[in-house]
């Protein structure tokens, strides 16, 4: 992958001294736009989003504070590093007046090629730290704050479900009526209990998927018997588990380089899609090739099919690409599957089948190590 250059902008007035900086920084790997004054630099500033601004103090048309002041007012310009550049002359008042402005740091011409090119990587570091600090701090918050809710969602789920059971097991003291709806609550809380599951590993991916030492720990994880894992999947999901007959299953074992919860969650995820797409005593068909040490699980419904725009929906969190419609409970598992399989240096392929229903292909690595 070609590495993307940092951007400066230089605006001077002084030809020469514009030219001579384009050489260094040039030399040193960053990538130069040159402006001769404070309103081209302006335009430039806008069209291109630089990195750092390096700009003079003394130039006509829009002098250096008024290239600064226009920058501080606009909003995807502000946090842009500004080094001024002056000269020995300049009285204490002059960058007094600078810093007040927002100015990062000052260069004194005549300055050498060393005292240049380390103000800027001193500059530029300290963006990319504050950044990285900030990005971090922002990610952490929405998952604390997300733990938290799911906590308390959690809490509500479980009374739920508790009174719901509890009635159930009071049969001689409930009438048919009461026992009904006491199984509906009991299957609506089980549904709200994996949606709050959804919800905390949703946004736990949104920072897994950007922590490379996670990744790599991640795939160091394997499997041993991945059919045992499907099987207790079906009995155990809420849909499935009413379908037992439904499912056929032509598949080789083998072990595979993922860990069993996270296979776990991704099958169940599948699984679930298939039924809620397929009627009652229809067929679910799940089978399996191993090519190249690479295992692809393909799960077969006979329903109606997703369609294109549902199928669409389902895009991975690795993309780094933001939603292009309302994400439903249904497409946030199917996500959720989707970039779990990819974490592990996997896929899942999702399209209609060409006589009915829905193909779901999981693939993953082979373990060569169990």
């Amino acid at each position: 992958m070609k590495e993307v250059k940092q951007k400066i902008l230089v605006v001077d007035d002084e030809k020469d001294l514009r030219n001579v900086i384009h050489d260094i920084l040039s030399d040193a790997g960053y990538e130069i736009v040159l402006a001769e004054n404070g309103i081209e630099g302006l335009e430039l500033a806008k069209s291109t989003m630089p990195d750092l601004i390096l700009c003079d103090i003394q130039m006509p048309a829009m002098n250096g504070y008024e290239l600064l002041n226009a920058v501080n007012i606009q909003s995807e310009l502000k946090k842009i590093p500004f080094i001024f550049m002056t000269g020995v002359n300049t009285g204490q008042y002059d960058v007094r007046k600078g810093m007040d402005l927002g100015a990062d740091d000052y260069l004194t011409k005549p300055f050498t090629t060393e005292e240049l090119i380390s103000a800027v990587q001193v500059r530029l570091s300290k963006k990319q730290a504050w950044e990285k600090y900030f990005s971090s701090n922002i990610e952490n918050t929405r998952v604390g704050f997300v733990v938290l809710l799911s906590n308390e969602l959690n809490l509500l789920v479980m009374d739920i479900l508790e009174h719901a059971q509890t009635i159930l097991r009071e049969k001689k003291e409930t009438n048919d009526t009461v026992s009904h709806a006491a199984r509906v609550i009991s299957r609506s809380g089980r549904r709200l209990s994996h949606l709050h599951e959804n919800i905390l590993l949703y946004a736990m991916l949104q920072v897994w998927v950007n922590d490379e030492e996670k990744i790599t720990m991640f795939r160091k994880e394997s499997i041993g018997s991945y059919l045992t894992v499907i099987q207790s999947i079906i009995n155990e999901n809420v849909h499935a588990n009413n379908r037992l007959d439904s499912f056929y299953i032509d598949c080789k074992d083998c072990a595979l380089q993922i860990a069993p919860p996270d296979f776990g969650k991704i099958v169940d995820e599948v699984i679930d899609n298939a039924c809620k797409f397929s009627k009652q005593g229809s067929r679910i068909h799940i089978t399996s090739t191993i090519i190249s040490n690479t295992l692809r699980l393909s799960f077969r419904d006979e329903g109606r099919g997703m369609q294109t725009d549902e199928i669409a929906g389902v895009e991975s969190l690795l993309q780094k690409k933001p939603a292009t419609q309302h994400r439903s409970e249904p497409g946030l598992g199917l996500t959720i599957a989707k970039t779990l399989a990819e974490l592990y240096g996997g896929s899942l392929e999702i399209k209609k089948s060409e006589y009915t229903g829905t193909i779901v292909t999981i693939s993953l690595p082979v373990s060569t190590s169990l």
